[in-house]
């Protein structure tokens, strides 16, 4: 009882003073605002795309089409896409990425969602010459994906950029995926 008592007495005095000294600790001073990003080396992908993704396990490519424009409190490139059904996923899909800056952390950071429950963060050191590398920090696995690599993404030019990327199976098997896209 004893020491139940000792306990007690040692865990309030303990969260007394944590009050005590929080009370000490309140500031008025506003937060300052997060500096705008500078996204001007993101600037030639303003505009509409149409891409094509072949994956190694597939039969047949996927389209897509999407569009970026700057978001006007200019803190993200924003890019809206949708893709058609096909034959080996018919179901029609429609998601939003959100690209921007993170100068506190040095990197690229790439929000996306979609309307069939699909959800990514990534996160990129920047362009070397004409090639950006990202990294998915939280992608979800699905009934077949146990990971998911890096995407090279290569700049060909103002109107063509392409990307090569790869996941790895439940089972082990390393699928490789290529992606073109061209402005239009």
């Amino acid at each position: 009882m004893k020491r139940f008592t000792v306990g007690v007495f040692a865990v309030v005095f303990a969260a007394s003073l944590g009050c005590v000294g929080g009370a000490q600790q309140i500031e008025t001073t506003p937060i300052p605002m997060l500096p705008k990003p500078d996204l001007s080396s993101m600037q030639f992908l303003v505009g509409s795309w149409n891409c094509t993704s072949k994956s190694a396990r597939r039969p047949s490519p996927s389209t897509s089409t999407g569009t970026y424009a700057m978001d006007p409190s200019g803190y993200w490139l924003v890019l809206t896409w949708k893709a058609p059904g096909i034959s080996w996923y018919p179901h029609p899909s429609a998601g939003t990425d959100h690209i921007s800056y993170d100068a506190s952390t040095k990197r690229w950071i790439d929000t996306e969602t979609d309307n069939n429950g699909g959800y990514d963060l990534s996160a990129s050191d920047g362009w070397h010459g004409n090639v950006m590398v990202w990294h998915d920090i939280t992608y979800p696995k699905g009934a077949d994906l146990a990971s998911n690599g890096d995407s090279t993404e290569t700049k060909v030019s103002d109107t063509k950029v392409t990307t090569v990327s790869s996941f790895k199976t439940t089972k082990g098997r390393v699928v490789g995926v290529t992606t073109t896209c061209t402005k239009s």
